[in-house]
């Protein structure tokens, strides 16, 4: 049995992966962050305690995406994301394996790295969704300058990765 303090505990070390499996149905980071503090709740006062932090995180995942679709139905009238085949397939195969939350920790640690500027940048197109030439328009920028950003972005990241998956290589 998974006590509220362990529950609490594991939702947190596993907020990363879950909040970014809402994104993927909700396409919003801020309706994601909305939907996953809802579920965290709706874990800690669920009646029966968890048997295992994999039970946790399964029935995590499938309330998410359940409440996902509801508010999307609730805001615009019917959800047209996803087909049911491709978010059961989604929610199968999500991994949530020490690996993965590493390389999660991997790109936390390089998003740090970047300047506010460029954080910024990437919470308004990635996070926000927005388009290139909204973030440009917000960021008083030319679309062409915002584009160049996000490729340079694109590739501090990727470098970024590379060398720390490079340490941990040689840590091994």
């Amino acid at each position: 049995m998974i006590t509220k303090e362990q529950a609490t505990a594991i939702l947190l070390e596993h907020r990363l992966s879950l909040t970014a499996y809402i994104v993927t149905i909700v396409r919003s980071f801020h309706l994601a962050e909305d939907i996953f503090q809802d579920v965290c709740v709706k874990a800690l006062m669920h009646d029966e305690p968890f048997e295992s932090q994999p039970q946790l995180l399964k029935w995590t995942r499938v309330v998410s995406r359940n409440r996902a679709i509801d508010v999307i139905r609730a805001r615009d009238g019917r959800y047209r994301g996803l087909t049911e085949e491709a978010l059961e397939t989604l929610s199968e195969s999500w991994d949530d394996d020490r690996e993965m939350n590493e390389t999660h920790d991997m790109l936390a640690d390089c998003l740090e790295e970047l300047t506010s500027n460029n954080r910024k940048i990437l919470r308004l197109r990635y996070f926000e969704g927005r388009s290139g030439i909204d973030v440009a328009r917000i960021l008083g920028r030319k679309p062409a300058t915002v584009y160049q950003a996000l490729t340079r972005i694109h590739s501090l990241l990727g470098r970024c990765i590379e060398m720390k998956l490079a340490m941990t290589g040689e840590q091994a």
